[in-house]
This record gives structure tokens, C-alpha cells and sequence, in this order.
């Protein structure tokens, strides 16, 4: 029994996706997780030696916070980097206790880390779903937070309680 002129195409077509899928160099991913104990930290207003701070959004308001170890390079399209302080720190912590009250997104804290389990950073964001990658070796690159369903906490249908 022949195969199909159908088949023949089908066979063709998958064996040049698996070809194509298999020689696409994959870029190794970090995780973004939550942690209590960073959460407790930041909002203690503790600042991490030897890290650069970046965040999303107003400075006066940001939407989320990144503390990346000096060890890693930051290639970003997103983040901007601020010199942080501990004044800084309180007047985002006395925004968010204030003006974010009874708001239905409240913030988390987490770690950043490389594909073998590094801690390269942390993070404070009401967003709780991030992609890191590690391009090349002590460059890392941190996306936009959002939640499950991509959308970022308060926008509509973004998931959050």
C-alpha cells in the first residue's frame, strides 16, 4: 500500500517543523518566584548591597520594583534604573500603604534566579508572573510582570481576586 500524495505533504511539512524546531538555539530561562521573606524586606524598607534597583511605570508610583545583583547586566526595553535610597524606598512604601488601601491588587515579593538556581535579584509587584531569560553569560534580561492571563494587575479581565 502507497501512501497518500496527502500524507506525503503532511510527512514533508512536520519533518522540515521538527528540523527547524531543532536547530533554533534556546535561550536559557531564569524563574521569577515568590517569597514571602523578600516581601517582609522590601516593605522593612531594606536595601540590598551590591544591586542596582530598577522599576516600571512613575517614579513616584511604580508599578514594580527590581533589585538586580551587580553580577548581571540588565538588557531591558522596559525597566528604568534609579539611583535608590532609603528616602526613595519610604515615599514608594508610604504610597502603596496609603493610596493602594482596600485596592484588590496587593503586592508581592519574590526572587529572581538564573537557570541553575542563582539568585540574581528580587522583585516587589502586585504582578506575580514574569519570563527571565540569560541570554549570554551576566547578562539577564527581565520582562514585564503580569498575571495568568497576561494582562497586568487592575487592568480588565486581569484575573486578580
Amino acid at each position: 500500500m502507497q501512501p497518500q500524495p496527502g500524507h506525503r505533504l503532511f510527512i514533508l511539512i512536520l519533518g522540515c517543523l521538527l528540523l527547524l524546531t531543532g536547530c533554533t538555539a534556546q535561550v536559557p530561562a531564569g524563574s521569577w518566584e515568590v517569597d514571602a521573606e523578600v516581601k517582609r524586606s522590601f516593605e522593612a524598607g531594606t536595601l540590598l548591597p551590591d544591586h542596582s534597583y530598577y522599576y516600571l511605570g512613575p517614579l513616584a508610583a511604580p508599578d514594580a520594583v527590581i533589585a538586580i545583583n551587580n553580577r548581571f547586566t540588565l538588557r531591558t526595553r522596559a525597566w528604568t534604573r534609579v539611583d535608590i535610597s532609603a528616602d526613595l524606598v519610604n515615599g514608594w512604601l508610604n504610597w502603596y500603604r496609603t493610596e493602594n488601601f482596600g485596592w484588590a491588587c496587593p503586592y508581592y515579593g519574590g526572587v529572581i534566579l538564573t537557570p541553575d538556581g542563582q539568585r540574581a535579584g528580587s522583585w516587589y509587584s502586585a504582578d506575580t508572573i514574569n519570563t527571565i531569560r540569560i541570554p549570554e553569560p551576566g547578562v539577564i534580561e527581565v520582562y514585564q510582570p503580569h498575571t495568568l492571563s497576561g494582562k497586568r494587575c487592575g487592568e480588565a479581565n486581569d484575573d486578580s481576586p
